[in-house]
Parts: structure tokens; C-alpha cells; sequence
């Protein structure tokens, strides 16, 4: 991986000091961590305890006359488990290109930045490669008789009151959040039927409209995913992909994880391996050079599958 060197710190014309070019992706575009909230844990892996769902819905109260001994019943008991990976980057900056820079931010600043967005970048691809695809979700929907580009039959409303319906049947629990792609988003906001529910929104701003997509689909949060990625190799001119793509996840979140909350999935991270991400400076003068090391250890985790219901390819 290339590093900056001296002669690209270097300018030979007088240098700007109050411009500087640069593409750094806002996190607010990745989703992966606020459909998988944190949950911190003291080992690297380990169990939790799960109610077995069945026995929390079953009719059992019976009736009895008087003296009657009464039923008894309970509810049984199973375990699941977390497994952290361990993760790591490095960010060296030599001496001599740090002390001849003329670039009008200081590069330990610009190496943090670059860091943060590799891991922003990590998280979400494993998050798009393990859980926006079939066969993970309580229901998956495939049929492309349903697309939400089909202006004339496609019904996104409809569709999404389905599985809203669907997962309370299974779970007796409603789901509060949709995740989806850009070109998904793109797809809603120009549907004529989402349109004519959400036209009197007071200001067409994209915050207001997916506000609005929200309260008419009647979820509590719509995020649309908008990270990127280069797919070419390091060597090849970037070719830049979305990271979540053509797909929609409607789900329940829960952001605070807490006994009897359940959420459809979690991101468990180790702090002894850097948790969600932890960068720690360190010297190696044999190389005269300062060196940021970044480490995290997590595991994104889909910890009930029934809460989720999963359009495939639905653009």
C-alpha cells in the first residue's frame, strides 16, 4: 500500500493553506452500527442466554374449580454464542516526510481520519456480505414481481406492511427500522404512491422526505446506506461500488440492549482487542518513523432472525 512520501508532501509552487482536497466518506452514510448497536463484553467470546420463543406465546392458564389443584407450566431455556475477530491497520509516518510537509493539515490528523474510515469501511462490508443477502432473515421476498422501480405494480407500501405483519406474528414484536440501499431510497422517493403520502411534507429537503418514508411506510427509522467502496484491485484505477446495494432489511432495533429487549442483531466488542476501534501511537526508530496502530475486535452478530424480513434485489 503506498505511503505518502516526501516529494508528495512537497509542493513547487506557493502552497494553499486554506485548501485542501480530499474524499472522506461522512459516517452518518454507514449503517452497520446502528442496526447492530454495541454490546460491550468482558471475553473475547462467549454465551448468552435465550428464551426458547414458543413457550412465551402458548395459552396455558387454565381453568379450575374450587380446591383444584392449579396447572403448572414454564417456559424453557437455550443458549447462543459471540465469537470477536481480532483486526488490525497501521498508518507509519516517516520522520523526514512529516517534518518537509507542506500540506495544510498535519498528517497525524489525516492518518486518524483515513484509520477511522477503513473501519467504517470493514464493518459495513461484513455487514453487507453477512446479513443484506438471503437465507439469514426470518423471511426472505425475492420475487421480482415486486420491485419498487415498477412504478405501475411495484406496491413498497404494501409490501412493507406485509413484513411488518409477518414478523409480529412470529415474534409479538413490531419492527421499527428499514435499511436499504441508495438506489432502493432513489426508487421510494420517486414512487407515485409515496409521493402522494408524503407530498405535503413542509420542506423537500432529503432529511424531511425520509422522515416522511418513515412515518408513511410507519417505521421509526429509514436509513439508506450510502457508503462506498473501491472493488478494484490496489494496483488498478478505482472503480467505486456501493457497499449496500439493491436490497432492503426491515427489522426491529433496539439501540440500548438490555434483558427482555431483544433486537434483531448486535455488534459484541472485545475492548481488550480494541473494541469497536481503538488507534494507540507508537515509535519505531529504526525506521525513524511515528506509526498509528488501529485495532478492533467485534463480532456482528444476527441474534434473531425472526425479527427480520428481507427483500432481495427489489430495485
Amino acid at each position: 500500500m503506498p505511503l505518502p512520501t516526501i516529494l508528495d508532501v512537497q509542493a513547487v509552487d506557493p502552497v494553499l493553506t486554506n485548501l485542501l482536497v480530499g474524499y472522506m466518506q461522512e459516517q452518518t452514510r454507514f449503517v452497520a452500527s446502528r442496526v447492530f448497536p454495541p454490546v460491550l463484553v468482558d471475553k473475547k467470546s462467549g454465551t448468552f442466554y435465550v428464551f426458547t420463543k414458543k413457550y412465551w406465546f402458548l395459552d396455558e392458564v387454565k381453568q379450575r374449580a374450587a380446591g383444584d389443584s392449579f396447572r403448572r407450566g414454564g417456559y424453557g431455556v437455550g443458549t447462543d454464542t459471540y465469537k470477536t475477530l481480532l483486526w488490525g491497520l497501521e498508518h507509519p509516518m516517516a520522520d523526514e516526510t512529516r517534518d518537509d510537509s507542506q500540506v495544510p493539515m498535519s498528517l497525524e490528523e489525516a492518518g486518524l481520519r483515513w484509520l477511522a474510515t477503513q473501519s467504517l469501511i470493514r464493518k459495513e462490508r461484513a455487514f453487507a456480505t453477512d446479513f443484506m443477502v438471503v437465507s439469514v432473515w426470518g423471511t426472505d421476498d425475492n420475487n421480482s414481481a415486486t420491485d419498487w422501480d415498477d412504478f405501475a405494480s411495484g406496491d413498497p407500501a404494501a409490501n412493507v406492511k406485509t413484513a411488518q405483519r409477518t414478523i409480529l406474528t412470529n415474534t409479538g414484536m413490531l419492527p421499527n427500522t428499514m435499511v436499504c440501499g441508495r438506489i432502493v431510497d432513489d426508487a421510494l422517493t420517486l414512487h407515485p404512491d409515496i409521493l402522494d403520502r408524503i407530498k405535503y411534507t413542509q420542506a423537500a429537503t432529503d432529511a424531511a422526505i425520509r422522515g416522511a418514508i418513515a412515518a408513511a411506510l410507519g417505521l421509526q427509522n429509514y436509513w439508506p446506506a450510502e457508503s462506498v467502496y473501491n472493488s478494484a484491485n490496489e494496483g488498478a484505477a478505482m472503480t467505486g461500488a456501493a457497499i449496500i446495494d439493491d436490497d432492503a432489511l426491515i427489522c426491529v432495533v433496539n439501540p440500548s440492549p438490555a434483558i427482555l429487549n431483544p433486537s434483531a442483531g448486535y455488534s459484541f466488542q472485545w475492548p481488550g482487542g480494541g473494541g469497536g476501534g481503538s488507534i494507540v501511537p507508537y515509535r519505531e526508530q529504526s525506521a525513524k518513523s511515528d506509526i498509528l496502530q488501529h485495532s478492533e475486535a467485534w463480532d456482528q452478530k444476527a441474534v434473531a432472525t425472526d425479527l427480520g424480513y428481507f427483500f432481495a434485489d427489489i430495485v
